[in-house]
């Protein structure tokens, strides 16, 4: 293993980071319309073909790393379904309230 090793590691840290802000966004907010659904869809497809990639390659220390990120991207994934379709169903029961028929 040579030395450059930790600079891999670091990188998929900051990688894998930087989709904490936006699950945390997205729990405070309750709301996911503003979120391609393709994102965090084609992210996780990208995420799990590499991790097949990893462990066929025995990349160790990527295959970790990878599945911090798969498990990122499904539960972004995972809020973005949840909270259109909750938002979806508010709205319908407001319009009912509300006297409008769709």
């Amino acid at each position: 293993m040579n030395s450059f090793w930790l600079l891999g590691v670091l990188g998929l840290i900051a990688i894998e980071g930087s989709y904490f802000p936006q699950i945390l966004r997205l729990y405070r907010l309750k709301r996911a319309e503003e979120v391609s659904l393709l994102f965090p869809a084609l992210n996780l497809v990208g995420r799990l073909l590499a991790m097949t990639y990893a462990v066929l390659t025995q990349e160790h220390v990527f295959s970790a790393g990878l599945i911090v990120g798969i498990l990122l991207r499904g539960t972004l994934l995972l809020q973005v379904l949840w909270y259109r379709r909750e938002t979806r169903v508010v709205d319908r029961i407001s319009r009912a309230h509300a006297g409008i028929t769709p």
